[in-house]
């Protein structure tokens, strides 16, 4: 594999992985309206398996945002500001994604062990139900790791004499 592709994919893994989910959820609906408008009786699962598929979009959308500096935050204020107190900004930006994944995943851990020791599924599906609440932490996982490559690469622009000042446009 070629450099440039396995940047492609890491820059935009949770978007290719949240294309796929998203497809899949799509089917999951267009089936279930099939089947309430041709048999009357939609499958029981789809309702609680494409919950779970939009659980696990939106947490892989968090790290997305943070990778593509997407997410919410004050930039009418932080236009304003010199590059050097950005730089300081953008590093308790960082600290506070991480501070937060921490505080979830503490609170998330006993949760998920929980989940595990139950053994229950998935309504209608083999899926155990514990796999719905691992989107939760990978989220978190995801969020750290994309945190702290956006802290290498506030650190280079900074060095270089970049303007590192977050605006409203999102970079794709």
């Amino acid at each position: 594999m070629n450099t440039t592709l396995l940047r492609k994919l890491e820059r935009n893994f949770e978007g290719y992985i949240g294309t796929i989910m998203l497809f899949a959820y799509t089917l999951l609906i267009g089936y279930t309206i099939f089947q309430r408008e041709t048999f009357g009786d939609p499958p029981s699962y789809t309702l609680s398996v494409t919950l779970y598929l939009f659980t696990w979009m939106t947490w892989l959308a968090a790290g997305w945002a943070i990778r593509h500096d997407s997410h919410f935050r004050f930039t009418l204020l932080r236009e304003r500001l010199s590059n050097r107190v950005n730089y300081a900004l953008r590093y308790l930006d960082i600290v506070a994604w991480v501070f937060f994944a921490g505080i979830v995943t503490v609170y998330l851990l006993e949760t998920l062990q929980l989940r595990l020791e139950s053994g229950r599924q998935i309504l209608g599906t083999p899926i155990p139900l514990w796999t719905a609440y691992l989107a939760v932490a990978v989220g978190m996982v995801l969020i750290v790791v994309r945190s702290l490559q956006k802290a290498v690469l506030i650190r280079r622009q900074y060095k270089n004499g970049e303007d590192i000042t977050p605006t409203s446009k999102v970079d794709i």
